[in-house]
């Protein structure tokens, strides 16, 4: 179990992928990933997120409204997403939150997306899989008027001093992968050489924000060895003693079934 790997966030059923999923999926099991969460993230991908998770095995997968498509969010997508969650078997919703970077005209309708699927993972006794971008001041603001609120698991995570600050205060968990590695993240890597270990969980987002040093445009779950590394360095222990503290905390807060 020492070398298994969780990539616990990935966009395996991306256009991206469509040509060599079966190779990529080979890839990362020759190189120690024995299980994926895919993000099934607006109405369209629900379904092939889905599709993808019945025919690999060991691949898990989340259901949400990403804050990218939360024009889409209306009674329908509500109904249809809960009726999804209870007619299968999510390991989180998400990836849920806000993204000021990209529109900041929308806050409204991604405020009410955002506090309607935290509701619907304390209701369905899910983790809450958050996309925070441009965003901390809001998304605190919003995570202060909903009780309860589900566990929550910072996706990509890079928040400021806030909100690492309520990440350690309320047990809050976070994804590392990519962005960690960056030449520009020291200050991101000095806070999660210091965090508990039991909050950390490796990812990498692909085909997005692939590792420092990796040729190429895409990212693949094969890569996360090389998040796991720079993990290592920062913990100051092997390879081998991370893969079994990332993979067991993976396993915990998803409530992973063993696969490898």
């Amino acid at each position: 179990m020492s070398g298994v790997l969780i990539d616990t966030h990935t966009h395996l059923d991306d256009s991206g992928f469509a040509d060599d999923l079966d190779s990529v999926i080979a890839s990362s099991r020759l190189a120690g990933v024995t299980q994926w969460i895919n993000v099934g993230y607006s109405p369209e991908s629900w379904q092939s997120t889905l599709e993808l998770a019945s025919h690999v095995e060991g691949m898990g997968y989340m259901l949400g409204m990403h804050p990218g498509h939360a024009d889409e969010w209306d009674e329908k997508s509500e109904r249809l997403l809960s009726e999804l969650i209870d007619a299968n078997d999510p390991v989180a919703i998400g990836e849920i939150g806000l993204d000021l970077h990209w529109r900041q005209d929308n806050l409204a309708i991604q405020t009410e997306a955002f506090t309607c699927q935290l509701k619907l993972a304390v209701s369905a006794t899910l983790p809450a899989v958050i996309h925070m971008r441009a965003s901390d001041v809001e998304l605190l603001e919003i995570l202060g008027t909903v009780h309860p609120l589900p566990h929550l698991h910072f996706h990509s995570f890079d928040g400021d001093v806030d909100l690492r600050n309520y990440v350690l205060e309320h047990e809050c968990t976070i994804g590392v992968g990519g962005l960690m590695t960056r030449k520009d993240s020291e200050s991101l890597r000095t806070w999660i050489a210091d965090i508990p270990r039991d909050r950390v969980v490796l990812e990498t987002d692909s085909p997005y924000l692939k590792p420092q040093g990796i040729r190429g445009r895409r990212n693949e779950p094969a890569f996360v060895t090389r998040v796991a590394e720079r993990l290592s360095q920062l913990w100051s222990i092997s390879r081998s003693e991370t893969s079994t503290i990332t993979t067991g905390n993976a396993r915990r807060i998803f409530h992973l079934k063993l696969n490898g």
